[in-house]
């Protein structure tokens, strides 16, 4: 299991923090939609899925809007599904954000520059930000961090070098002071590839688990 103490950083030595989104701030369940789609169809699942993730790929990087991606799934798909009812499976991906999180990440945004980069899209995101509210009343989502960065508003997607290098170069980041944290293998190696500083979080490690002994007890 990674920790601060294994990649030889400490946190006092740490300026900037850079969070993945799903797996590290919210438990996600990455095959869940696609599981979901599989198992009311009668097309092959190997078939169906790589079609439905080349979908959703492009609504991740922007090239295309929410009605083009309900579009485009409604007619790989061979059930017919409404626009709510695609929107109300692909959100059964998404988990539980932690009540806890909120004073913790409000803590180390008083002591670093904090920023979000994740592989996501619009749907996702109104619905993270609506959970988010419910389980975290006392601060906002935004407030959380100095800037926020989502793959399909700038176009590129990890684990590509290049989302890693435009973060870096955006905010004129040091990369071997800076903290990448993610639960998906090759984006921390994508990271780890630009001078960053990663922990691959996986569970049952949490964001709590990782400053433990740092700035928590």
């Amino acid at each position: 299991m990674d920790s601060l103490k294994n990649i030889n950083l400490n946190y006092h030595e740490i300026e900037a923090i850079i969070f993945d989104l799903g797996g590290v701030i919210i438990d996600v369940n990455m095959n869940y939609p696609y599981n979901f789609f599989s198992q009311h169809s009668s097309l092959s699942a190997d078939l169906l899925v790589p079609n439905l993730k080349q979908v959703a790929f492009a609504y991740e990087v922007g090239k295309i809007n929410d009605d083009e991606f309900i579009n485009n799934m409604q007619n790989i798909l061979d059930v017919k599904y409404s626009k709510a009812e695609i929107i109300n499976i692909w959100n059964g991906m998404l988990g539980y954000v932690p009540q806890r999180l909120g004073a913790l990440l409000a803590q180390i945004k008083q002591d670093k520059k904090t920023f979000i980069l994740s592989n996501t899209n619009p749907i996702h995101i109104a619905e993270v930000e609506q959970r988010f509210a419910q389980s975290i009343t006392n601060y906002s989502f935004s407030s959380l961090f100095d800037k926020i960065y989502y793959s399909y508003e700038i176009g590129l997607h990890k684990p590509d070098l290049a989302i890693f290098e435009y973060v870096i170069k955006d905010q004129r980041l040091k990369p071997s002071t800076t903290l990448f944290i993610d639960d998906n293998l090759a984006n921390v190696e994508g990271a780890r590839h630009c001078g960053l500083k990663a922990i691959h979080m996986n569970p049952p490690m949490s964001l709590p688990d990782l400053f433990r002994g740092q700035i928590l007890p």
